[in-house]
């Protein structure tokens, strides 16, 4: 859509003698006979804004059409303006999120190991193993509460990245267990994982193998 006032070189609220005014300097300067200055498509755009604007009725439809078009333009400046609010709003919190666990990460502690509760381990060994004895080294399934979320499986607002939202991370401790000279083909001990850093206890099933 053109722009008649621009055209006329006159302002939104210029009176009618305003814009007759204009018209009549602007078709001088570009009438076809006027020689240096003589534009014809300049010329014919001043008539047709001044066709417009000097007449009353169609200078008011025409201001109205100008106002319907400010709208969606002051609606899209809008939209846009709460979307970079909203942006704003989620980077802050963002910041504000990788802050808190950089913070936490450096002040947690390595998470105790425990057990999950009766826990059993079968363990074959030969019958001369069994009849010997000894140090056997074991590996013993530990859990841990996630150090990211403290065991709650969410870091606000989201599921922890670390745990995946159990609320706990999983993992091996390797032990060395002392067991006596064995003279059964089966046996059971309790053993408390106290002594090696780990919360817990499990059963620890020997079982000799013949063949």
């Amino acid at each position: 859509m053109k722009n008649y006032y621009q055209i006329l070189g006159v302002s939104y609220n210029a009176s009618a003698e305003d814009i007759k005014k204009a018209y009549r300097e602007l078709v001088r300067k570009f009438h076809p006979d006027m020689g240096e200055t003589s534009d014809v498509e300049r010329f014919l755009e001043v008539q047709e804004a001044f066709e417009v604007l000097g007449n009353k009725k169609k200078r008011e439809a025409y201001d109205q059409k100008i106002e319907q078009l400010k709208k969606p333009q002051t609606l899209l400046h809008e939209n846009w303006r709460n979307v970079f609010d909203e942006l704003d709003i989620l980077l802050h919190q963002f910041q504000e999120y990788s802050v808190s666990t950089m913070f936490r990460q450096d002040k947690m502690k390595e998470p105790i190991p425990f057990v999950e509760e009766g826990l059993t381990v079968d363990i074959i060994l030969t019958p001369a193993e069994a009849h010997r004895g000894g140090r056997i080294k074991l590996e013993v399934p530990v859990m841990y509460e996630c150090p990211y979320c403290e065991g709650r499986g969410v870091d606000f607002p989201f599921v922890c990245f670390n745990c995946g939202g159990e609320g706990i991370t999983r993992g091996t401790r390797t032990i060395f267990m002392e067991i006596p000279p064995l003279n059964r083909t089966q046996q059971t001990f309790e053993l408390d994982l106290g002594q090696f850093g780990i919360k817990g206890k499990i059963k620890v099933v020997f079982k000799i193998s013949f063949y």
